[in-house]
């Protein structure tokens, strides 16, 4: 039997009545921006914001096109968004990449664990496009930004879920059916599982380690329903592996 997964308000933009001003603000001398949560005032949501310019501003990175992906009857599909699409657009997005593309081919891209995305016109045509998302978003690879140290144990993880997709029945459908928070602390559970396998491992990635014991606890405190969707959807994933291989 499938396990239920736990549900979750949808990520909400900054300042919910007037999102569109004030990413227009953010992103008024930018091609996009990472805006982190700030806990202390009790926000869990991430915000990646990009802006789409009819006419590229040659100041900064400019992006004219974004690929994503969502869940459609439990597959994922990939999905563009530019200047072409049908816009407003208030929609759940699905886990995996985000790439941003300017008109020379060059792209910035994001690993995210899925949630909610907003697109509008602002006043002068400008697309303001909003992925939020109750989990971390990524910075993956790009000419105009770091990575994210956790950028690449994430791409790991991601490729790992990837299997059972790709060769057991259900196993999509299962994952698709799982929170952006659930899909999150799975992963944790992910690499404390691969830390506590190998101590020279363990021992040479301090960083992570001490990471992966704070959030642990910090989830474990905040969202423990989704803690413990995690630990039976990863239960679950084994099992049909498992027949599978019968």
């Amino acid at each position: 039997m499938l396990v239920t997964m736990t549900t979750e308000p949808h990520a909400s933009v900054p300042d919910e009545g007037r999102w569109l001003d004030q990413a227009s603000k953010i992103l008024a001398n930018l091609g996009f921006e990472l805006v982190e949560p700030n806990r202390a005032r009790g926000d869990e949501t991430t915000h990646l914001l990009i802006a789409l310019r009819a006419q590229p501003t040659l100041a900064h990175f400019d992006p004219e096109k974004i690929d994503y992906w969502v869940t459609e009857s439990g597959r994922g599909r990939p999905r563009l968004l530019d200047c072409e699409t049908r816009l407003p657009i208030a929609s759940d997005y699905a886990w995996g990449r985000i790439v941003a593309t300017d008109r020379l081919g060059v792209r910035n891209e994001f690993l995210s664990f899925g949630g909610a995305l907003r697109a509008q016109a602002a006043s002068d045509g400008t697309i303001l496009v909003d992925f939020g998302s109750r989990a971390p978003i990524l910075r993956w690879s790009g000419h105009s930004q770091t990575t994210d140290p956790l950028s690449s144990e994430v791409g790991a993880f991601f490729g790992r879920i990837k299997v059972p997709i790709d060769f057991v029945p259900g196993a999509e459908g299962l994952i698709a059916g799982s929170t952006p928070t659930t899909l999150y602390c799975a992963f944790i559970q992910y690499v404390r599982e691969r830390l506590g396998q190998a101590r020279t491992f363990r021992d040479a990635n301090r960083w992570l380690t001490d990471w992966s014991a704070r959030e642990t606890q910090r989830v474990q405190a905040v969202s423990p329903e989704h803690w413990n969707a995690a630990t039976e959807l990863r239960k679950q994933l084994s099992a049909i592996e498992a027949i599978a291989r019968e």
